[in-house]
Parts: C-alpha cells; structure tokens; sequence
C-alpha cells in the first residue's frame, strides 16, 4: 500500500515537472514572438520617417 502512494506520488511530481517546462517554453516563445514585433515596428517607423524626410 505504501509503495503505491510512493508510486503516484513520483508520477504528480514528474507531471508538475513537465507541466512547468511546458508553460516556461510558451513564455519563452511569447517573449521572442513580442522581440520581433518590436524589431518590426522599429524598421516600420524608420521608413516612415525616411519617407517624410525627402
């Protein structure tokens, strides 16, 4: 009986491991999905402003 409580036990700590990795890898990907649309905005500006310089 307690080798099964120790069994389920292993396998809720692995689920909240993988779990965890799983929503660190979303944040990651969010975070590099906001870096480009910055960078895009940027290079956006700099030609609007281009265009009104000329």
């Amino acid at each position: 009986m307690e080798s099964d409580d120790w069994l389920e036990h292993d396998y809720a700590d692995q689920i909240e491991l993988i779990e965890h990795k799983a929503k660190k890898k979303a944040k990651q990907r969010k975070r590099k999905w906001r870096e480009i649309e910055a960078i895009k905005e940027q290079q956006r500006l700099k030609r609007e402003l281009e265009f009104f310089q000329e």
